[in-house]
């Protein structure tokens, strides 16, 4: 059939222009969701959110996976101090957890001599003592498991693991904790003065014993205090216009979200990052040494450029940043007024 007009057109010519047309719209829609998806800042969390699953995924797979280790032998270890302790539980999840343990000994990756192999085998022993009267499939499958994992080990004695609660010791005043938390400003002058680095580790130490989920701890420190590697990681983020050039020393906090199997944990490098992070803040002024935190923009392309100059891994996200080093005494810090407790706190009753 044809349409006679000012010239001729076939119609199934006409068919396949509209088919291709409806193509075309349909390309240009899914190229605006893939944006909203992938483009914009809760596209990227979310792609990172998939790539860190992956990772989880393909390091449980390997038999070694340290963060699925490091989680069921805390959920055991929580489970060992309930009252009354049962006889039988985390039968869900032994099975794998003893695997990891297992594939961690054989593979020389867990031994030992490392703090976490004492805590671990500490925890396992306490479980399979407290379970010995149970006779789930699974319980027995994973003690002739864990029997097996620990003929490899030369030596293994339990070493940590439950223990009673000790009353605080009253070595730190409340305030004398005040007074440091009240005295500390951000600090963004310096001295030439480096810091040594045995004062860093210690505030680093500090840091790691912030409360974490799971005690997964799922963040690292990238440390830099030699003056060209500062001045390159320096002038990524924003807000360091002006002052950059003379910091002694740089931290990077970086949230790895290998960490995680599931989605709804996505925050949690965020979250036990920062609270890390007032542990190093606090352990540095302790000892004198000043700091500043320095925030992160969620923005492509100083995450694209952070990424290539420390080789982050596609499952890793920068969190914050922290400058340190001693105060020139003859430049001004903000005062920075804080809200009272009136304004950020209410008890309530429901």
């Amino acid at each position: 059939m044809r349409v006679y007009g000012v010239g001729h057109v076939d119609m199934e010519t006409l068919r396949d222009n509209g088919f291709r047309d409806l193509i075309a719209r349909a390309r240009r829609v899914l190229r605006r969701q893939r944006y909203k998806l992938t483009g914009t800042a809760l596209g990227r969390e979310r792609r990172h959110v998939r790539r860190g699953i992956r990772a989880y995924e393909r390091s449980v797979a390997s038999g070694t996976d340290f963060y699925l280790l490091r989680r069921n032998v805390h959920r055991i270890e929580k489970g060992l101090t309930m009252r009354p302790t049962r006889s039988q539980f985390a039968t869900d999840y032994i099975a794998e957890t003893i695997d990891a343990f297992h594939g961690g000994v054989t593979q020389r990756v867990l031994q030992p001599h490392q703090p976490e192999f004492s805590w671990m085998y500490s925890v396992l022993v306490n479980y399979f003592s407290v379970t010995a009267s149970s006779e789930h499939q699974l319980i027995m499958q994973a003690r002739n498991k864990f029997r097996e994992a620990v003929t490899f080990v030369d030596t293994a004695e339990p070493e940590s693991g439950p223990h009673m609660a000790e009353v605080p010791m009253a070595t730190v005043k409340i305030d004398d904790l005040e007074l440091l938390a009240t005295g500390r400003r951000s600090v963004r002058w310096f001295t030439s003065e480096p810091v040594a680095r045995d004062l860093v580790d210690r505030a680093v130490r500090i840091a790691a014993e912030s409360p974490t989920a799971c005690n997964r701890q799922p963040y690292r420190f990238e440390i830099f205090d030699d003056p060209a590697s500062i001045a390159k990681v320096a002038a990524i983020p924003m807000g360091t216009d002006g002052y950059d050039h003379q910091i002694p020393g740089l931290i990077v906090i970086i949230g790895n979200l290998a960490a995680f199997f599931d989605t709804r944990d996505r925050h949690l490098i965020y979250i036990d990052g920062c609270l890390a992070a007032m542990g190093l803040i606090y352990g540095l002024e302790a000892q004198g040494v000043n700091s500043c935190c320095i925030n992160w923009p969620d923005l492509p392309d100083r995450e694209a450029e952070m990424r290539r100059l420390l080789g982050m891994e596609p499952h890793e996200r920068v969190v914050m940043l922290v400058a340190y080093g001693y105060a020139d005494p003859e430049a001004l810090v903000p005062f920075s007024a804080k809200r009272q407790v009136d304004e950020i706190r209410r008890y309530r009753a429901l």
